[in-house]
């Protein structure tokens, strides 16, 4: 691994653009920009990762440069109505560090909200619970409306709506809970329990794990099946 040189920067963001097109080509409403969790967007964001010197590193603006120029070229040809941008100030998985990961989030949240992209999609902690402070907030007071804040990593249903209601973020993302629970929203609606999430077929291939959690109503279908076989049971006995 290298690190890009400036003049390979332009091809890398002409590659973010055709894969933009590609998808609203292929019929999706829109697409997220993934600066988070250590990839590359990320790691010109973070001061642990770029190391670079001139017009890309350095300074916060500088290490924002980068990230914005994508997000930005991507909106034009797409339409900024049709761009998201998800953003981990705080998670330190692959090795991400920020000194001030507030005030990098609200000089990112308040450029993006200049590009007047649909939602900024924040991750609200760190993985590894290293790395700390109120990322939310920050992207709150800088990304403006009609842009949608939305926020992300260890709500419930109960904690999510309270942030909702008070005005803390516009929407909830569950990942997790909803790959556990291919009928969250259902369960959510009815105060179900969820499905347990068994994170150690995350990374794994096959279905076990990914596919294969029962719905509510295969749940209850199944504990019907069980209480009539015990009661037949109990009737032959």
């Amino acid at each position: 691994p290298r690190a890009l040189r400036d003049d390979e920067l332009p091809g890398v963001l002409a590659e973010f653009v055709t894969a933009a097109k590609n998808a609203i080509a292929a019929g999706f409403d829109g697409v997220e920009v993934h600066c988070a969790n250590g990839y590359l967007l990320d790691s010109f964001l973070r001061e642990s990762s770029n190391q670079r010197e001139g017009p890309y590193g350095g300074s916060m603006e500088r290490r924002a440069r980068f990230p914005l120029e994508v997000v930005a070229a991507t909106a034009e040809a797409i339409g900024a109505g049709r761009v998201g941008v998800r953003i981990s100030p705080l998670n330190s998985y692959q090795s991400m560090a920020e000194p001030d990961p507030v005030a990098m989030t609200a000089h990112f949240a308040a450029e993006l909200s200049r590009l007047g992209i649909a939602f900024l999609h924040v991750l609200r902690a760190d993985f590894f619970g290293i790395q700390k402070g109120d990322v939310v907030k920050a992207a709150r007071d800088n990304f403006a409306a009609p842009g949608v804040l939305i926020g992300n990593l260890g709500y419930d249903a109960a904690e999510a709506a309270a942030a909702v209601d008070a005005g803390l973020v516009d929407a909830v993302a569950f990942g997790t809970a909803f790959a556990a629970n291919p009928d969250l929203v259902e369960r959510t609606r009815l105060g179900a329990a969820l499905n347990v999430p068994r994170p150690q077929f995350f990374y794994t291939t096959g279905p076990e794990g990914y596919n294969d959690y029962p719905t509510l109503f295969e749940v209850k279908a199944a504990a019907a099946a069980d209480n009539k076989a015990e009661g037949t049971a109990t009737t032959v006995s």
